[in-house]
């Protein structure tokens, strides 16, 4: 396996569960801009059930290293397949939520080979507009993730979450507060240049996308459009729920996914 023209792929850190149950496949776990693996606690308790699950911190975030950029979200795709190969595994599940949909979907397409299902949550084919990106990328390094934090969180969890359940929102705070800024920064000029609207259907993996209904960072119809350029894609919209679902509404999230990937596997 060879990584695409001009990609730079870089060690990333990362866990893998349940290495006992790699006959049954493995399913590996992407998450959103600003946390750590620690985001799929949920999903793992239960995939590893049947499934190897791995569990990487993306480029800049967590423990894995921020080298110097400009990045590409190729890039951070040549660092999940650079896993695979380390591992040994010819092919996975790939689940990516926001920023993790990007690289997933860029998976999907530069290495078709490696992927076996998709399940693509609270993401799009675009992010906005690249001098949003590069205006949050600079705030970041000038200011710390510490700027972001308030109206990243509250676009993650509805109002009901912080009112019954406020530990929650608080702990991906701090997640994100604690993110390197150069990661951060980094990864923002990623979704800065990301683009696959004109390439959806070139996506030939079983796909599955999962929105919140209420979600304020990505809307709604944003992440319709992947199903809707996706041939043969599925969709499950979650209410109530906004951006980070996986963890607002673990149970409905994990049954959804797990439906998805035992259908794929067999």
């Amino acid at each position: 396996m060879t990584d695409t023209p001009n990609t730079k792929s870089v060690a990333i850190e990362y866990t893998a569960h349940a290495i006992n149950h790699r006959d049954g496949g493995t399913v590996v776990l992407l998450g959103s801009l600003g946390t750590t693996q620690d985001m799929w606690e949920p999903q793992v308790a239960a995939l590893s059930e049947k499934y190897q699950v791995i569990t990487p911190d993306v480029r800049g975030h967590g423990d894995s290293p921020a080298p110097e950029g400009p990045w590409t979200m190729s890039d951070l795709a040549a660092d999940v397949v650079a896993i695979l190969d380390e591992e040994g595994i010819d092919r996975a599940h790939f689940v990516g939520l926001s920023l993790g949909g990007a690289i997933a979907q860029t998976i999907a397409l530069e290495h078709p080979d490696r992927v076996e299902s998709l399940t693509l949550s609270s993401t799009a084919p675009k992010f906005g507009t690249p001098e949003v990106w590069q205006d949050k990328a600079e705030l970041v390094l000038r200011e710390g993730t510490k700027a972001l934090v308030d109206g990243v969180v509250h676009n993650w969890f509805t109002d009901a979450c912080f009112d019954t359940n406020p530990d929650l929102p608080a702990r991906f705070a701090t997640m994100v507060e604690d993110c390197p800024d150069a990661g951060y920064a980094g990864c923002c000029g990623a979704l800065a240049t990301f683009d696959t609207r004109d390439r959806l259907a070139e996506i030939s993996a079983p796909t599955l996308v999962i929105a919140g209904k209420q979600d304020t960072s990505t809307a709604i119809e944003v992440v319709t459009s992947l199903h809707d350029g996706i041939p043969g894609s599925r969709m499950v919209v979650v209410s109530p729920a906004k951006h980070l679902l996986s963890a607002e509404v673990p149970e409905y999230y994990t049954a959804a996914l797990l439906a998805h990937i035992d259908s794929v596997a067999g």
